[in-house]
């Protein structure tokens, strides 16, 4: 009384011979795989490093000791002044601001608000 197996399900199985070989599986031949997710997260990081040594080796390389000294200074410097050039145009879209406000309000401007508009437009236009 052996039951007598499914045709269907046992055709839709695949004997071991039959099988594609898995990577895993060939150790001794040389095939071209896919790189995996650890390969690829290696390969970044090699990028990245080659791009920071990169960007950081042609100063270095064509400064001289002396001017490599100078160097740190000179970008501060230089930094610096475009740190100043960035406040002052805020300290003047702020100023623009304040003055777009005060022309924007439809009723009776305050003695106070008029006399900061009065100044915003000499200060801002009239200079």
């Amino acid at each position: 009384m052996n039951p007598t197996p499914n045709k269907s399900t046992s055709s839709n199985k695949r004997k071991a011979n039959d099988a594609a070989p898995s990577s895993g599986s060939v150790v001794g031949e040389h095939e071209s795989r896919p790189p995996g997710i650890k390969a690829m997260k290696k390969l970044r990081k090699t990028k990245g490093k080659e791009k920071a040594s990169s960007s950081a080796s042609p100063s270095a390389a064509s400064a001289s000791p002396s001017a490599a000294s100078a160097s740190p200074s000179a970008e501060f410097s230089k930094m610096f002044e475009l740190k100043q050039k960035d406040l002052e145009g805020m300290k003047e879209l702020q100023k623009l601001s304040i003055l777009d406000s005060l022309i924007a309000k439809k009723e009776n401007l305050d003695e106070e608000d008029k006399v900061v508009k009065k100044k915003l437009v000499a200060e801002l236009f009239l200079t």
